[in-house]
């Protein structure tokens, strides 16, 4: 087929037309195929560095409020317990994540991507101060010995559990989701440059056959040149590809292991923590005992097997990952059980039983237990947050100079080819 094209062709026009066509051809080609690969480059190497550098930050800032609202909650009740006024420690911790979620929720308005997140956030923005303002009234009763000063914690509890948690969880599941569209681009396969470059490598060799059989030579330099120039682009492609995509698959495996599992894990824990503390104080064992039970069971359904901790031992992608969920997963058993003693003692009418073991620092006390928890999910978190940092700095390694490089061997392909077939044209001068 190729021999027929080459003897119609020679035979209907003449050699220098020929030549100039085929430059103007496979010149056109190979900026194709440039153009092709800077933006498939581009589009690739920008969703790396997005994730790393404002997606995954957003999404654990997003995260971080979830959790600071939800910590602040389950502080304030647990001070509500000693009676009268607060330990100093509970009161520094409060105003602390008290900070930390206004300064959240301030840093994520100026980040928002959308109408309705920026609702959310301007909600979150509005009831906090509401919500403070409900916990001091009852701090001023509560100090007072009045008991009206419950009622004040539970209107504020309630707001939090009802209204800011969720606003906050649908911001961070938006992030999550934003992300995870993140990590589809950057991971996507190049299947428009892959078509350019196989019609660039189809026209060098069919421009290589025919002017090896109109001249005569095995060989023209500036089309070797140019065919060598757009195979090193594809083996650096198909090596960033393969490297890359690897450490994108393992830092979303992380990434989804903290925005999915974990995270969400903290916060039910913190949730059954305020349940706990709030029943105590309300002397509830109803309502808020089952409120108690439900936060349990999103946070470890099933000795683990659920639940958010379920979700973490199942998208963590390594061993180390595993076994450090698999420690928190314990350390709710042990809460759980640490709790189970307190509502015996609180159903009994053991009130004071029941708010010494609640507050206990032993090892079968429920604060004890809450704190081996809480620190197995911190611990964890901080494991899967430095793997995805690795992870994500070896896919933006893998891509680097990808860009440039790309756009130059197009360039260094496009002047040997030109080159290559303006030589031949040079002897009919």
């Amino acid at each position: 087929m190729v021999r027929e094209w080459v003897t119609s062709a020679g035979g209907r026009y003449g050699t220098p037309t020929l030549l100039r066509a085929l430059q103007a051809v496979l010149a056109a080609l190979l900026v194709l195929l440039g153009v092709a690969g800077v933006l498939a480059a581009q589009d690739r190497v920008g969703a790396t560095d997005e994730i790393a550098t404002r997606l995954q930050p957003l999404s654990m800032d997003a995260t971080a409020v979830y959790r600071s609202l939800a910590s602040a909650d389950a502080t304030v009740t647990s001070g509500f317990l000693a009676g009268g006024v607060e330990p100093a420690a509970v009161q520094a911790r409060y105003a602390s994540d008290v900070s930390a979620a206004a300064d959240g929720i301030a840093h994520a308005a100026t980040q928002s991507t959308d109408a309705a997140t920026a609702d959310r956030i301007a909600a979150l923005g509005e009831q906090l101060p509401t919500y403070t303002g409900l916990v001091e009234q009852a701090r001023a009763n509560n100090r007072r010995g009045l008991p009206v000063g419950a009622a004040y914690l539970r209107r504020a509890s309630d707001l939090m559990q009802t209204s800011m948690l969720p606003a906050a969880e649908s911001v961070r599941a938006r992030q999550a989701q934003l992300l995870d569209d993140a990590h589809r681009r950057a991971a996507s396969f190049p299947v428009g440059a892959l078509l350019a470059a196989l019609l660039a490598l189809a026209g060098l060799g069919l421009g290589q056959v025919w002017l090896a059989r109109r001249f005569h030579r095995v060989l023209n330099r500036g089309l070797v040149v140019a065919t060598a120039s757009v195979l090193v682009g594809l083996l650096w492609w198909v090596a960033a590809g393969i490297g890359a995509g690897a450490s994108l698959r393992l830092a979303h495996a992380h990434g989804e292991a903290l925005n999915d599992g974990l995270g969400p894990a903290q916060v039910a824990a913190l949730q059954a923590r305020a349940s706990e503390n709030l029943a105590l104080v309300q002397r509830d064992g109803g309502r808020t005992e089952q409120d108690f039970v439900d936060r349990m069971q999103r946070l470890s359904r099933d000795d683990g097997a659920g639940g958010a901790l379920g979700a973490a031992a199942a998208l963590v992608p390594d061993r180390g990952g595993r076994d450090a969920v698999l420690a928190a997963v314990r350390g709710a058993h042990d809460y759980l059980a640490a709790h189970d003693r307190v509502h015996a003692a609180a159903v009994a009418g053991r009130y004071g039983d029941a708010v010494r073991l609640a507050e206990s620092a032993q090892p079968d006390g429920s604060a004890a237990a809450f704190d081996r928890l809480t620190a197995a999910l911190d611990a964890s978190e901080h494991e899967q947050r430095a793997a995805f940092t690795e992870a994500i700095t070896a896919a933006k390694a893998w891509r680097t100079g990808l860009v440039a490089g790309t756009g130059a061997l197009a360039l260094l392909a496009v002047v040997g080819a030109v080159l290559g077939i303006g030589t031949r044209g040079e002897e009919y001068r």
